[in-house]
């Protein structure tokens, strides 16, 4: 599922939290695991600000969108940070 899926489904979710997921969409990608967790850690505050909350499955699909462009490598160490967290 893309953001655009999500557009298009009429799944109901709010204008605003569409509007953060397409922006959050819109993000560089890549770099690293590092790089990658400290891009999710300030949607996060940015959403809380916001009061904005995200399902488990937006969750992951920002996750996924995040990860997209990493090595399998790098995608390994943010799923074990991701179970360390238990968001995963």
């Amino acid at each position: 599922m893309t953001i655009d899926d999500l557009l298009s489904a009429g799944t109901g979710i709010s204008p605003e939290k569409l509007a953060f997921l397409k922006t959050f969409s819109n993000m560089p990608k890549g770099g690293n695991s590092a790089s990658m967790m400290r891009q999710l850690t300030q949607c996060q505050q940015q959403a809380r600000q916001q009061n904005i909350q995200f399902t488990p499955e937006e969750q992951k699909l920002m996750i996924e969108l995040l990860t997209a462009n990493l090595s399998p490598a790098e995608k390994a160490k943010v799923d074990q940070v991701l179970k360390l967290l238990g968001q995963s």
